[in-house]
């Protein structure tokens, strides 16, 4: 007896097939059937395992998470039919009571940062200065000076822990004591 096995397609099939001995050896007794048909037998366990490793999750999540349909709040009448509003283009009150600081005196100021404690505002201007402007009680006793110049483009300011100035340069990095 024979038995080969062939795999195709993710399946396996046993073929099994009686074969006769050489004729010359031995003869056939006469109770044996005559000719015995091959069996085959099909195993397609990899199909099932796929389908699932694919089902079962989607089974699962359906499941335990029953999700329910969306629905949106209706959208009220009177809200469709007042009119539309109107932004102002130019907004008067804005700097109702503010008080223009270092006119003239700073040129293109990028940033600021304020020192609470000294009451001082450090601004980086587009002419490469930092300045340091020292607010008093009124805008005429401001003083506005030249405080380093950083060389390049100062962009951004901040305040460092030990009341250090940080500049922000298009072109490099540092600190400015």
């Amino acid at each position: 007896m024979l038995a080969a096995v062939f795999r195709y397609n993710y399946s396996f099939t046993l073929h099994v097939m009686a074969t006769d001995p050489p004729m010359a050896t031995k003869s056939r007794p006469a109770s044996s059937p005559s000719s015995p048909k091959p069996t085959s037998r099909k195993t397609s366990w990899p199909i099932f395992t796929v389908l699932l490793t694919i089902l079962s999750p989607v089974l699962v999540a359906t499941l335990v998470f029953q999700l329910d349909s969306f629905e949106p709040a209706p959208l009220p009448i009177h809200e469709l039919t007042q009119p539309p509003l109107k932004a102002l283009k130019k907004n008067d009150h804005m700097l109702q009571g503010s008080e223009l600081v270092g006119f003239k005196q700073l040129i293109g100021p990028e940033d600021i940062a304020y020192d609470s404690s000294s009451g001082v505002i450090y601004t980086s201007c587009a002419d490469g200065w930092v300045k340091r402007v020292t607010i008093n009680d009124s805008v005429a006793d401001t003083i506005v000076e030249g405080w380093v110049n950083a060389g390049g483009r100062p962009l951004v300011l901040a305040l460092g822990h030990d009341n250090e100035v940080i500049v922000g340069d298009a072109y490099k990095v540092g600190n400015v004591n």
